[in-house]
């Protein structure tokens, strides 16, 4: 066998990640490993798979068509794998993904409980990751899809918004603007802000809307994570504006969350990859999330 088992993974995991040092981390082997097990492959072969510009490595034609069949066979592997631990727990459905931090806290664990006491028996493999993390476990396989707050940009990821939301002011329990159906931003003068940090882009944006209102933009405390926010209002610290969809006033007992009059969107986006298509029980696990937030903007 020309191309070896091993031979189509260093492959697949520079076709994913665009360079040998992207391959070298998904495959937690060193960078000199994977050019040496490439420059074997294309030896071996006979075939160029690889044009390198700027240290980059742009796939050929040939590249393109073997990628195909070797992920093809990756996909089959995954799904084997999916039915020995189906099996073992005899289980119909296995769905993994990852979400941002903040929509672990109430978001994500309504829509896994309503869709285990709706659909068949399944098995749910879920974490919270970071931005920067997502990546590298969509392509490496280790999660089926994600679930961020913020858009990812991303050559091999495909990124759709699944829902909007919007901006809101969460405030101590007691403050006067508790009492308020609608907040508008020259309310905010004078008081402690929490807002994000400004090298956000919600942040800069969030400052751009309060400096056109009069109010002064410069927070008491900045914060990167909806949840540290709500943390410091619950504490009486200041108040926060904050994406509502990471808020949940059941969650903390010391804070009000009320409308703001700020017409930006704020989204969830589903990150998946452009090489992959999502199984069934995934694609039903979204659809409910979806309608779970319908329902609740509409019950408000």
């Amino acid at each position: 066998m020309k191309f070896k088992l091993r031979h189509m993974e260093v492959f697949r995991a520079v076709m994913l990640t665009g360079s040998t040092s992207g391959a070298a981390r998904m495959l937690f082997v060193s960078q000199p490993v994977v050019s040496r097990t490439l420059a074997n492959i294309e030896s071996s072969l006979g075939l160029a798979l690889f044009e390198r510009k700027g240290g980059a490595l742009l796939p050929t034609d040939n590249a393109r068509v073997i990628f195909r069949e070797v992920d093809d066979l990756y996909g089959a592997a995954a799904r084997i794998d999916g039915l020995v631990e189906n099996l073992k727990g005899h289980r119909q459905e296995r769905i993994s993904f990852s979400s941002s931090p903040a929509l672990g806290l109430r978001v994500v664990p309504r829509a896994i409980k309503r869709y285990l006491a709706t659909q068949p028996p399944a098995a749910f493999s879920y974490k919270t990751s970071l931005i920067k993390e997502m990546p590298a476990d969509l392509l490496g396989k280790v999660v089926d899809f994600s679930l961020s707050i913020w858009p990812i940009d991303h050559p091999n990821l495909r990124c759709t918004p699944l829902f909007d939301g919007k901006i809101c002011l969460a405030v101590p329990k007691g403050h006067p603007l508790a009492r308020s159906a609608m907040i508008k931003l020259g309310d905010l003068t004078g008081l402690p802000l929490i807002l994000y940090q400004q090298d956000m882009p919600i942040g800069a944006l969030i400052r751009k809307h309060l400096r056109a209102a009069g109010v002064e933009d410069s927070p008491l405390v900045e914060i990167n994570r909806s949840e540290q926010a709500c943390a410091l209002v619950h504490e009486g610290v200041g108040v926060a504006l904050v994406n509502e969809l990471c808020v949940d006033e059941e969650l903390w007992s010391g804070l009000v969350v009320r409308p703001v009059d700020l017409e930006f969107p704020v989204a969830v986006y589903l990150i998946t990859s452009a090489f992959e298509s999502l199984r069934s029980g995934c694609e039903t696990f979204l659809q409910l999330l979806v309608r779970q937030q319908a329902e609740a903007i509409a019950a408000r």
